[in-house]
C-alpha cells in the first residue's frame, strides 16, 4: 500500500506545459502543493477480502516550471510513511510494520520527476522515480487536467489536478501475502499547487 505513492505532484507541471500561451509568464516559476486540498489514496486487492482502501496524511511537494524549456522544468514530493491510513488503528498498525511500509525503517516514500510527455491538451504522462522500501525504480503516472473552480483564471497561481499510476508492490521488495494479496496497487492523487506569490 503506498502511495502517494503518489507520486502526487508531478503533475501540475503538466498543466503548465499543456496551457502554454496563458501561463507563458510564468516560466520558471515555483509551486508549492496545497495540502488542504490535496489526496493521495491507493487501492489493494486480496483474495476473499473486501478491497483495501487507504490515503496518506502528510507530504511536501515542489513543481519548478519552465514554459521556455519544458526538459528543465520539475517536481519532487515526499510523504510521510507513518500518515497512512485505511480506516481503523489495528490496520493502520499492520499497515505500518515491517510486513508492508516497515515505517520504522523506512519513515518516508518519495517522488522525482524525470520526464514529462503531452499526450493530449489535457492529458500528459510524467515519468519518474519512486523509492520506496529503499527501493528505487521508475514509474509513469498518467496526469489529467481539471478545471479549478476556485481559480479565476489559470494565471491566479493555482493549477488543479489529477494523477493516477498502478505500481508492483513486489519491484520494491514488499511480498508480504504474495499471491493472495494483490501485486498490484493503484494509486490515484488529487491536489492543487499553489505559487509562493
Amino acid at each position: 500500500m503506498c502511495m502517494r505513492t503518489g507520486y502526487r505532484l508531478a503533475a501540475a507541471l503538466i498543466f503548465a506545459l499543456m496551457s502554454g500561451g496563458a501561463l507563458a509568464a510564468m516560466a520558471a516559476q515555483s509551486w508549492r502543493i496545497d495540502e488542504t486540498h490535496t489526496s493521495i489514496g491507493f487501492k489493494l486487492d486480496a483474495t476473499g477480502f473486501p478491497t483495501t482502501r487507504g490515503q496518506f496524511r502528510h507530504y511536501t511537494g515542489r513543481i519548478a516550471i519552465d514554459l521556455d524549456r519544458p526538459a528543465s522544468s520539475s517536481t519532487s514530493f515526499t510523504v510521510e510513511s507513518a500518515s497512512v491510513d485505511v480506516g481503523s488503528q489495528s490496520y493502520n498498525d499492520f499497515v505500518k510494520s515491517a510486513a508492508l511500509l516497515h515505517v520504522a525503517k523506512f519513515p518516508t516514500l518519495s517522488f522525482a520527476s524525470t520526464q514529462v510527455e503531452k499526450l493530449d491538451p489535457r492529458t500528459a504522462r510524467v515519468t519518474g522515480n519512486l523509492t520506496m522500501l529503499g527501493v528505487t525504480k521508475p514509474i509513469a503516472l498518467t496526469v489529467n487536467v481539471e478545471p479549478d473552480p476556485s481559480a479565476k483564471g489559470p494565471a491566479k497561481g493555482r493549477l488543479a489536478f489529477s494523477a493516477t499510476a498502478t505500481i508492483r508492490r513486489s519491484d520494491f521488495g514488499m511480498i508480504f501475502g504474495l499471491p493472495l494479496i494483490d501485486d498490484t496497487i493503484e494509486i490515484t492523487v488529487k491536489t492543487r499547487a499553489l505559487t509562493d506569490e
